[in-house]
């Protein structure tokens, strides 16, 4: 198979951000029928997280992928990711079963031919368009994946990990235990509990199994889910939690950089999954790709404004030591000026 060196790349991937912003603008005008307070909530995700769809749009250019169903379906999935977030912590609503119901919609959107269900049951507000329709979209472009059925289960696994972490994090703060004594039970690795839940928050490895779906072979899941969890998935949320403290502290809301004991053991852990991640990549199929989305996480979080506005311009220089990840902060910065993201 063609090896794509980074810069063509990346030169694709910056090629494609006005059809992430197009297949955005598609769900926004479809969100501005909802009732309040769910139209607010849904517009919000839409516009304050679309980089989380700009930057999973990067395995639509796997080698092998199919550019016209996987990035419409990158968005449709993580659309859903954002989508529920905000209902889970924005309208001060805190029953876990609700919370369950709501994120049922990932499981059924991974799982084409399941009958979509009535995801707001327990929940105090309800629409009958907005999500259903995300949900049917995803399983409709997952049925034109050709190989979808042997990548479904781990997507399924990964899946089940991040439901039940959304339920348990935005459950009520006198809660506090829940988190802990869960990543307790069932993390497979050596981990601080608040590091494994963050392994568990991330979408990436599900999108790398959609990017594998379209390969007749079993052989690259394993290697892949590997490097990709908890390693890769869990230094995307790092970084995420690492630009979001000031403003989590200032909501109340929980992140997971608080539990670090110092700042520099908050330091110690992000270099450390930064490395695994750099040394997972390099043997995984395409080393090439994984390198770039490594590089490209430390570059797309590093470049956020809120790094400047808490002084972590020290954290990120120590994850991007290498010649890639300072020239995709440099073009990072750029890019968010041109697509204000």
């Amino acid at each position: 198979m063609q090896r794509r060196p980074p810069i063509i790349l990346l030169t694709k991937f910056v090629s494609t951000m006005p059809q992430v912003k197009k297949e955005l603008r598609s769900w926004a005008a479809l969100a501005r029928q909802l009732p309040e307070p769910l139209r607010t909530q849904a517009l919000a995700s839409l516009e304050l997280k679309a980089f989380h769809c700009i930057g999973g749009s990067i395995y639509a250019h796997y080698p092998g992928v199919d550019l016209k169903t996987m990035l419409p379906l990158i968005v449709a999935f993580q659309t859903i990711s954002d989508y529920l977030d905000n209902l889970c912590d924005r309208l001060q609503v805190t029953d876990p079963e609700a919370f369950r119901l709501l994120h049922k919609s990932v499981i059924h959107a991974l799982s084409p031919g399941v009958p979509v269900g009535d995801y707001y049951a327990l929940y105090p507000y309800k629409e009958d368009q907005y999500l259903p329709c995300l949900v049917q979209t995803c399983q409709s472009l997952l049925a034109q994946l050709p190989h979808y059925e042997n990548c479904q289960t781990s997507a399924l696994r990964l899946a089940e990990y991040y439901c039940e972490l959304q339920t348990l994090k935005h459950i009520s703060p006198g809660s506090s235990s829940l988190l802990p004594d869960w990543a307790e039970k069932t993390s497979e690795f050596d981990l601080e509990w608040n590091e494994w839940a963050a392994a568990c928050g991330s979408t990436l490895g599900i999108f790398m199994l959609f990017a594998l779906a379209y390969r007749p072979t079993h052989h690259d899941q394993t290697a892949v889910l590997m490097g990709y969890f908890p390693w890769i998935q869990g230094l995307h949320i790092l970084l995420d939690y690492l630009i979001d403290m000031a403003e989590d502290e200032e909501n109340g809301d929980l992140n997971f950089m608080s539990f670090y004991p110092s700042a520099q053991a908050r330091e110690l852990s992000l270099c450390r999954f930064a490395q695994e991640s750099w040394g997972r990549s390099r043997v995984l199929p395409e080393p090439k790709f994984h390198q770039m989305v490594v590089a490209g996480l430390i570059a797309l979080y590093g470049s956020d404004r809120k790094v400047d506005q808490q002084d972590l311009h020290g954290t990120i220089r120590k994850m991007a030591q290498d010649k890639r990840t300072l020239f995709l902060l440099t073009l990072c910065r750029r890019l968010r000026r041109l697509y204000h993201f």
